[in-house]
């Protein structure tokens, strides 16, 4: 035990000494796996999308930077994240805990990034719209360049798919979708009515007859579209209730604009939209039939996790596709 004098003596080298430890504390560069936000979004890109390839394309960066990226990421948190082959990517337990945990983050921080560009009074930062390809090519496309011109602080990611896409996981800001109900905790904003029609060309109705009722399509080539799901039953309304028929065909096909061409040709009888085909109908290339028996219990919605009120580019984004889908009754 030092005595009085002792103490004194040496406090000046304790002091010293303590200062010397601070600095080179403070001097230590503590080891955070998540600190590189690039990697983490490559990662969460990769899972989501499932090909390094696409996350390269998608992120504009090689394919060797996605590999490296999400390699060293693996190194700083000493797990496998991804096991990937030739054919696919598969998602190890440790890959699926961080992504989990990754897209809730990602999702709050792109959410920071909307909140911080509300302080401007025009509408910043980046965008990203879902749509059905025939919505998207016939009502949003012809407009677009307007919108990105008006709005020039605004970048926007525009995906046209069949597919139904998870707003949470692939952090989309609006999905159009064509709907009779929206999934519960969604924001839904009515764009436009979605009306269908059964028809076929003059020339198919000359050589196979007009069909009188739902099950005359049973006996008739129909044109069917596959989305998520194959489109081979039919919806037929009858009085208030909503029910189905079963059709078949000899073609299949996802887009919308190959089954027109193939109606117009002749080749069947085509369950559309009325937006797809309003013109042909119109000009006789088309003929509506059965139209005491199409539903429209369906409609077009902008389907956003948040509402509008909180970010001005959303919005902007709002209000670009009102105009975009106006008009239609």
């Amino acid at each position: 035990m030092l005595d009085a004098a002792s103490s004194v003596a040496a406090l000046p080298v304790t002091r010293a000494h303590m200062s010397n430890q601070l600095t080179q504390f403070t001097n230590v560069k503590l080891e955070n796996p998540f600190e590189d936000l690039t990697s983490l979004r490559i990662f969460s890109q990769a899972v989501e999308l499932g090909s390094f390839s696409e996350v390269s394309r998608r992120m504009d960066v090689t394919p060797a930077m996605v590999s490296k990226r999400v390699a060293n990421l693996e190194a700083r948190l000493g797990q496998k994240l991804l096991i990937r082959n030739t054919r696919r990517l598969m998602v190890t337990q440790a890959g699926q805990l961080l992504y989990d945990h990754c897209s809730r983050a990602l999702l709050s921080l792109d959410q920071a990034a909307a909140d911080i560009s509300n302080l401007h009074d025009e509408p910043t930062g980046y965008l990203r719209i879902t749509a059905p390809l025939m919505l998207g090519t016939a009502r949003i496309a012809p407009r677009l360049p307007d919108f990105l011109k008006q709005h020039p602080q605004l970048s926007m990611d525009l995906n046209l798919s069949i597919e139904k896409v998870d707003l949470y996981q692939q952090r989309i800001d609006i999905a159009v979708r064509i709907a009779d109900t929206v999934d519960p905790g969604m924001i839904a904003i009515k764009l436009a009515p979605y009306r269908r029609v059964f028809c076929a060309s003059p020339e198919y109705l000359a050589r196979h007859g007009t069909p009188q009722s739902p099950e005359d399509l049973a006996s008739h080539n129909c044109l069917i579209s596959r989305g998520v799901t194959l489109n081979s039953h039919w919806p037929i309304k009858r009085g208030d209730f909503i029910d189905e028929v079963a059709v078949q065909g000899r073609l299949v096909c996802d887009s919308g604009g190959v089954l027109r061409i193939a109606t117009i040709a002749g080749l069947g009888v085509a369950m559309t939209s009325r937006l797809l085909v309003e013109d042909d109908l119109r000009d006789g290339k088309l003929v509506e039939i059965l139209s005491e028996f199409v539903p429209q219990h369906r409609a077009i919605y902008a389907v956003l996790l948040q509402r509008t009120d909180s970010s001005r580019k959303l919005a902007a984004a709002v209000e670009f596709l009102k105009g975009c889908f106006a008009g239609i009754e």
